[in-house]
């Protein structure tokens, strides 16, 4: 999932809340949220990926200008009652979030942006005590926006970015293929978009279908305008050699598309969110190039914020959905979301500045995010009773 940065504080008052039951869709699966301790600098961007037991491991970094740090995430649990942070990196600042996915090995590889540039950290074991960094693009590309990151089908992972103002591809949507896991050897590079005069990209999504066919979901900025877009690219092949563009979601009334969440169901269709005030809607591709759409309004049972994007088995949607003084994920009852029911716990957070969404195999949800009012980070995890060997690998 993509969404815009905004401004911070420090440390988030701790709440644990266990509710009756949860919705069958999440496996009898109740959610515990527990705050992270992640120092005193405001948080501002944060993404997750699960390890095959549930475990979150996530990638974040902090606000501090002119001097702001990233750091990688490795919970003892499945809620994150237990954890470790590890400092990764310190550039100028983070424009935009960073990438984080866990290879088959266990190993995980976080992408972020370093002094305008692209960089790969490849941890060398599963709790990345060791890291072995790459630079993908060189600092003082001029590249701000979200990277996010995704696996190919031969593992090796696939970067998402838009180029610098300053560069020959200025502001373009850009594919970036790594030849090795580590991203070592010289990738290769696909355009995905071109942004019209005076508009640019932003909230970046990205996915690769079972396939192994990627597609992006981005916002293109109306002109100068504060108004965005919503807009899909769907490679017709593995490596982007042709691409499909289409618009999505537009603004709704008052209100405009500020984040992007994108999935790609078992018949390659691609899926996306919107939750614009006037829009929440799965935008549901009716063909795999998703040259049209049809806008699928969430069920009144899905009051909130939603956020993120992810399949179940059967390809029933889920994501999360964020309320005053709540965090939880939804499940729909069927591919078209024409129902379905949550799963909620506590949290002192009256509204959101970023969040990400993962489920599990079992499945089971979590949810990271940072509250609006503190920039602190918090996990809503699934309590369960699964045993993990030393807390950590």
């Amino acid at each position: 999932m993509a969404m815009s940065n905004l401004g911070l504080k420090a440390a988030i008052a701790a709440c644990l809340a266990i509710p009756a039951t949860a919705n069958a869709q999440f496996n009898d699966c109740t959610l515990a949220n527990s705050p992270l301790q992640t120092g005193a600098d405001p948080i501002n961007h944060v993404r997750l990926a699960l390890r095959q037991d549930g475990r979150p491991v996530l990638a974040y970094s902090n606000a501090v200008h002119n001097n702001a740090s990233l750091y990688f995430y490795d919970c003892a649990n499945p809620t994150c009652s237990a954890g470790q942070s590890v400092y990764l990196d310190t550039s100028s600042n983070y424009f935009g979030s960073s990438g984080i996915v866990i290879r088959a090995d266990g190993r995980p590889a976080v992408v972020a942006s370093y002094f305008g540039g692209v960089r790969f950290y490849d941890c060398a074991d599963a709790d990345c005590g060791s890291v072995t960094v790459v630079d993908i693009r060189p600092t003082a590309s001029a590249i701000l926006s979200d990277i996010p990151i995704a696996l190919q089908q031969n593992g090796n992972p696939v970067v998402l970015y838009v180029d610098g103002v300053t560069s020959a591809r200025p502001l373009y949507l850009i594919a970036h293929f790594c030849t090795d896991a580590g991203c070592v050897a010289a990738g290769s590079e696909a355009v995905l978009a071109i942004p019209p005069a005076m508009s640019g990209f932003g909230a970046l999504s990205l996915a690769v279908g079972s396939d192994g066919d990627p597609a992006a979901t981005y916002l293109t900025s109306e002109g100068a305008s504060n108004l965005n877009n919503y807009d899909l690219a769907r490679c017709g092949d593995s490596m982007c050699m042709s691409v499909t563009n289409t618009q999505i979601s537009a603004p709704v009334g008052t209100s405009t598309p500020a984040f992007t969440a994108l999935a790609i169901r078992s018949d390659q269709r691609p899926l996306a969110l919107d939750n614009q005030a006037s829009n929440t809607a799965l935008l549901d591709c009716t063909t795999s190039d998703c040259t049209a759409v049809v806008n699928r309004l969430l069920p009144p049972s899905a009051v909130g914020q939603p956020m993120g994007l992810k399949l179940l088995p059967g390809d029933l949607p889920a994501f999360a959905l964020f309320n005053p003084s709540m965090v939880g994920a939804f499940a729909c009852t069927d591919a078209t979301c024409s129902g379905g029911a949550s799963l909620q716990t506590t949290s002192p957070t009256t509204s959101i500045i970023d969040a990400d969404f993962a489920v599990d195999s079992s499945p089971h949800p979590a949810i990271a995010y940072i509250d609006a009012g503190t920039s602190d980070l918090a996990i809503a995890g699934c309590y369960a009773d699964l045993v993990f060997a030393n807390g950590f690998e």
